[in-house]
């Protein structure tokens, strides 16, 4: 018994040593994981130091932006004053004559100033000097009481404005507000009389003009100077400048000195302890430093050299060499530097933290953490003891146990103690109750299998994470995959379309978060995959099971694919009757229409086309260019409405977007001048061409027009112009624009009353319009922005601009490809070389000799037939390299003398050309798709005609080539 005990013992003791070894490794990495996470969380603690730094100085550049906003802003109102009323400018009142009214001083033509000074400080001053025996204007005092009394309102809004000063760049006139003597002023500048300040005056004019001709634009030339004592009270002060204009000519600076004692205390209050920090201009002028202030005329080192001193010269000499802009925080020896600026503001803040200061912040609250860790692991090698001694070794004598019973539900249990003895018993009882339970499963599974093999119905059950776990016999059937195939393998690759197999996984993880519960239990339709990748219907019920805790989903599916095609050709005779019913009046009609009107149209495009090149040189040649041009224009009327009775899917092709417009112009040319509308086009004729849909994009042209043209009707008895203009362009991309695929862009502008702000935005939804009951259905924006959008463009609603009446709408399209030459210079080659014998048949003999003539002026050698009986009897006694023939013709129509041309010379039916003007007609467009030969619509244009023989005749010749 002893004997059996210590071996049960001894692999209890060989895991508690085991647990011992693993304690001692387990120690080692964690006190170096301890160690990196400490080194990690010292750096993480400085970026953020570093990073709150950043932060507060782009708080105090915002700060910065707010003070400068009011000079700015006041600045630009006393230019938008002065410019506006620089020619009329108000009657000032006797008051304020009085007391701006300049006087000489001592009876000297040589200056002027304000005799009074508790006058001036009130009213402010008109400073002049006649140094080119001019005499005052008394214009420029009526400027001068509407600027000084706009100055003083901005004066007392924002006290921290020194003076404002506005000068004359070719006048010796200034005027400002509040009153400065004038000696103070001549002596701060160093002259000793008014005449002296002629050259000054003319330097500051000269750069003036220098910095408008860099920054042509007014709002943009305006800028602040460099820091100086301010001739007021010696503060130290930096003006800020704007240029103004008068009839388009530079009249005057207006300028606003703003106090830099502001700037200093700021940034004296925004720096910490330990911490330097500056104000900062473009020029890199220190305007305020929170270390050695700057002082006035008072203190040591005033004037120009103390406040011109640079960054280099007011920094240590190890920030000296940094650049003001750095982006984030920036290490510089022993210091952390940080600037910041916003867009518009003139000044920067920039700060210079000791690295030391940020160490002695930060290195207190990494302590806690240390200690907090130490006793983490000292607990945790503690625990691992403990947990060896008193659970590893009697776990593993129970696991050992557990083993045996799996083997046998009747092994003898060990004793382990009163502590883990009721373990063994629930042990014992589980694996009993567990082996009767398994007996009564597998009759259970006996019984279900039966029932699941001989369904009708596929049956496919999975588990949570759709793995397959059951494929019953019709299933096998209905999917060509065995049960052994398929088990363990995700359902969606085996039995769903590859295009739903995102949306499956999706509606399988709501169903495991529990959100899909609506989809158990209801029949669905959905697309199902064959092994051999065909698709077919399947009409499913999905159902969730639970099997000892694990969750499964199973399928009944039924095969309906025959049921729907049943079902979809139902639909699809109802459409097509539908279609049939509504087309066969007007496709009908329109095809006699055409055919009847196509053949003259052509005759007369012929006849003018040939008279236009017989009559060159001639004053009839114009007459005959305007009937060729009527023609074509009938031609394109009868084109656009075949296009629009076809039925046919949409098909990209390159075409010319100003060709649409054309068409539709003509189309409603009619309607829009018997309503009194003017259409104006306005095309850019070097227009590339566009990968689209020439149908659809007409659509659209003909909705906008027709909208333009309805929101141009008269209301109220007031007739007023009326006008819609079309214009074509291309894009250009700006500067600093991604770059992207040129676009081309159209806009509808019309002259009407225009669309209300409150709709704009609910303009382009469906179903909504802003028409009178019957005008519209709200459908018309919306499938136009729809069909933009398909072509990778955009249809909007533009905002006009100034006091413009009227909508403007703009669609802009993306040029996916440019217009193909064709190239057909080597079969013209072979054609000079080798005529070509061309056969004309056409039953309008008119247009065959129209035809003849232009083929034969071409090189070509032509005979002409009036029937398909005589191109027969002729293709018997001659060769012909080439037919050109109508296909609606009597008694042998065109399609016959192709069946017959087949047969007789297979190689010649190849290279036959239909002309005809009835390609609605659904027998003669199928009778071009089969015999897929070219063909040619009428009316044509003769280069049209040529063009096409062209084709034909390098196919003849590559057809020969060896």
């Amino acid at each position: 018994m002893r004997n059996a005990a210590a071996a049960d013992a001894d692999p209890a003791l060989r895991q508690l040593a085991a647990t011992r070894r693993l304690m001692v490794w387990f120690a080692a990495p964690m006190a170096l994981l301890l160690l990196v996470l400490s080194g990690l969380q010292y750096r993480q603690r400085m970026a953020e130091a570093e990073a709150e730094l950043q932060r507060a100085a782009e708080q105090h550049a915002q700060d910065l932006q707010l003070l400068a906003r009011p000079a700015m802003d006041h600045v630009q109102d006393l230019r938008r004053l002065m410019e506006t009323l620089w020619d009329a400018p108000p009657d000032p009142g006797p008051a304020l004559v009085r007391a701006l009214a300049p006087q000489h001083r001592g009876g000297r033509p040589d200056g002027v100033a304000i005799p009074d000074a508790a006058a001036g400080e009130r009213w402010g001053q008109v400073w002049w000097s006649a140094l080119d025996d001019r005499p005052f204007e008394p214009a420029w005092l009526r400027r001068a009481a509407a600027f000084v009394t706009q100055a003083r309102v901005a004066h007392q809004r924002a006290p921290g404005f020194e003076a404002t000063w506005f000068a004359g760049i070719d006048v010796n006139t200034s005027f400002g507000y509040p009153w400065i003597a004038t000696d103070s002023i001549l002596q701060s500048m160093g002259l000793a009389r008014m005449q002296d300040l002629a050259p000054v005056r003319a330097l500051a004019s000269q750069r003036a003009r220098a910095r408008l001709a860099r920054t042509p634009r007014p709002e943009q030339g305006s800028h602040w100077g460099s820091p100086y004592a301010s001739q007021l009270a010696g503060h130290l002060v930096v003006s800020h400048t704007a240029p103004v204009f008068a009839g388009g000519e530079l009249v005057g600076e207006v300028s606003l000195d703003f106090r830099l004692d502001g700037l200093q205390a700021s940034v004296a209050q925004w720096a910490r302890p330990g911490e330097l920090a500056w104000i900062v201009d473009a020029a890199g002028h220190v305007l305020a430093d929170s270390g050695r202030p700057l002082q006035g005329p008072s203190g040591p080192g005033h004037g120009d050299e103390h406040v011109r001193r640079r960054w280099q010269e007011r920094v240590a000499p190890e920030l000296a060499a940094l650049a003001l802009d750095v982006a984030g925080p920036r290490q510089a020896g022993d210091w952390v530097l940080v600037s910041a600026g916003r867009a518009g503001a003139p000044w920067r803040y920039v700060s210079a933290t000791p690295t030391s200061a940020l160490r002695e912040r930060i290195l207190p609250s990494l302590l806690p953490n240390a200690a907090l860790a130490l006793a983490l692991l000292l607990t945790l090698a503690i625990g691992q003891w403990l947990l060896a001694r008193r659970f590893v070794l009697p776990a593993s004598r129970l696991l050992s146990y557990l083993r045996e019973l799996s083997r046998d539900h009747r092994a003898p249990p060990p004793a382990l103690g009163p502590r883990w003895q009721l373990w063994v018993d629930r042990l014992r009882e589980t694996f009993a109750r567990q082996h009767d339970s398994l007996q009564r499963e597998r009759l259970s599974e006996a019984r279900k299998s039966a029932i699941l093999d001989h369904a009708l119905e596929a049956m496919v059950s999975t588990d949570a994470q759709g793995r397959v776990v059951e494929f019953n016999p019709a299933a096998e059937a209905m999917f060509g995959r065995a049960l052994a195939e398929v088990r363990g393998a995700d359902v969606a690759t085996l039995i769903v379309p590859p295009r739903f197999r995102a949306a499956h996984h999706a509606g399988l993880a709501r169903l495991r978060a529990g959100a899909g519960g609506a989809l158990l239990g209801r029949r669905l339709e959905m697309q199902a995959l064959r092994r051999d990748g065909s698709e077919f219907a399947v009409e499913m019920v999905l159902w969730r099971s639970e099997v000892g805790g694990e969750v499964h989903y199973t399928a009944s599916l039924v095969d309906i694919s025959e049921r729907l095609q049943a079902r979809q050709e139902i639909e699809r005779q109802r459409e097509s009757l539908r279609q049939t019913e509504k087309l066969s009046a007007m496709g009908s009609l329109l095809a006699g229409v055409a055919h009847e009107l196509n053949n003259p149209l052509a005759i007369v495009m012929g006849r003018a086309d040939l008279l236009e090149d017989k009559l060159a040189g001639s004053p009839l040649r114009d007459d005959a260019q305007r009937i060729r041009e009527a023609a074509e224009r009938c031609g394109r009327i009868v084109r656009t409405f075949l296009n629009m009775a076809r039925a046919k899917p949409t098909r990209r092709a390159p075409l010319a977007l100003n060709d649409i417009v054309r068409a539709a112009a003509d189309m409603l040319g009619y309607t829009l001048r018997s309503h009194g509308i003017a259409l104006e086009l306005r095309l850019d004729p070097t227009l590339p061409q566009l990968m689209g849909d020439a149908d659809q994009l007409g659509q659209v042209l003909l909705n906008l027009l027709v909208n333009a043209q309805q929101a141009l009707v008269p209301t109220g008895g007031r007739e007023e112009p009326r006008r819609i203009v079309v214009a074509t362009g291309v894009e250009t991309r700006r500067e600093g624009q991604a770059a992207r695929e040129p676009r081309i862009w159209l806009r509808v502008q019309d002259s009407g009353p225009g669309v209300p702000p409150e709709v704009r935005e609910q303009l382009f939804q469906p179903f909504f319009t802003t028409k009178a009951e019957g005008l519209g259905t709200g459908l018309g924006l919306s499938v136009s922005r729809s069909l933009v959008r398909e072509h990778g463009g955009d249809l909007v609603l533009e905002t006009q601009s100034g006091g413009e009446r009227g909508a403007s709408f703009r669609l802009s399209l993306p040029i996916s490809g440019e217009p193909g030459a064709e190239a057909l210079p080597a079969a013209a080659e072979q054609a000079e070389a080798a005529p070509l014998r061309l056969l004309v048949v056409d039953d309008e003999a008119e247009l065959a000799e129209v035809m003849r003539e232009t083929l034969e002026g071409a090189g070509y050698e032509v005979a002409t037939a009036e029937s398909g009986a005589v191109a027969l009897a002729l293709l018997m006694e001659a060769r012909f390299d080439a037919i050109v023939s109508d296909l609606r013709m009597p008694e042998v129509d065109g399609a016959e003398l192709w069946r017959a041309v087949r047969a007789l010379q297979p190689p010649l039916a190849e290279r036959m050309l239909f002309v005809t003007g009835d390609i609605l007609s659904p027998a003669a467009a199928e009778f071009l798709r089969d015999c897929a030969c070219p063909a040619l619509e009428k009316p044509f244009q003769p280069h049209d005609l040529l063009a096409a023989v062209r084709r034909l005749a390098q196919e003849e010749v590559h057809g020969h080539a060896p």
